[in-house]
């Protein structure tokens, strides 16, 4: 059974209007009828079970019928992604959310080749990972900011690991700390941004073997070992 994010609060008897995009993959891709079941979320108020009321060339709409799941919490690592070629950013939002993440930090670096992002169009395919890979929520994802900044914003107490693909290991991580995960763009951190991540209180310097990975291979990879805890 697909599900499908939406913004409305979830309640018994509430009906949904989906979206024009929502409603044209009910329609034309999946080919559902009138009748027909449908998961919903918006991640707040857990999995619910509907019903397709209305299905025409116009309008969708879904009605709320069963609690199926309760909400779980938002958690995770939160990914701090250097700024990089648009269809290697997609991957990394796709495969970040499968792997559980809690937010994305679009970061500008020195070697970003990239200045700007859409904020709004990577949103969204966070939101159909989740639909996907079946989160009940979704991670916020935040607008582009230098590397200066975010550091500069990083909750009190919470960890900087930053890949550092030329250095040593150092320090020990674990499925249950609360980490910020710094990746860098082509061509790695600058050794000015090296130090300044290196001068946070909880830093942590990590590399992924004696392969130079690519910027959305060293994500992929950093958070895999997170979420399956094997550092």
């Amino acid at each position: 059974m697909i599900r499908l994010f939406v913004s409305e609060a979830l309640s018994v008897g509430q009906v949904i209007n989906l979206t024009e995009k929502q409603h044209h993959y009910v329609l034309h891709v999946m080919r559902l009828k009138v009748g027909q079941s449908i998961f919903v979320f918006n991640g707040r108020d857990g999995l619910w079970q509907g019903v397709i009321e209305q299905l025409d060339k116009k309008v969708a709409r879904v009605l709320v019928q069963d609690l199926v799941q309760k909400q779980t919490p938002l958690d995770g690592a939160d990914l701090y992604m250097a700024v990089i070629k648009k269809e290697a950013l997609d991957f990394v939002v796709q495969k970040a959310v499968e792997l559980g993440v809690r937010s994305i930090h679009p970061v500008l670096c020195a070697r970003s080749v990239v200045s700007k992002i859409n904020q709004e169009r990577l949103q969204q395919i966070a939101i159909e990972a989740a639909e996907q890979c079946e989160r009940l929520n979704v991670p916020c994802l935040y607008p582009a900011v230098s590397l200066v900044q975010a550091v500069a914003d990083l909750p009190v107490g919470q960890m900087l690991a930053f890949l550092n693909e030329r250095g040593a290991q150092a320090g020990q991580l674990t499925r249950n700390q609360d980490v910020a995960f710094f990746v860098g763009p082509e061509g790695g951190f600058t050794p000015a941004e090296i130090q300044l991540m290196s001068s946070y209180p909880k830093a942590v310097s990590v590399h992924l073997g004696q392969t130079i990975l690519r910027a959305e291979t060293a994500a992929v990879a950093i958070l895999s070992c997170y979420a399956f805890d094997i550092f």
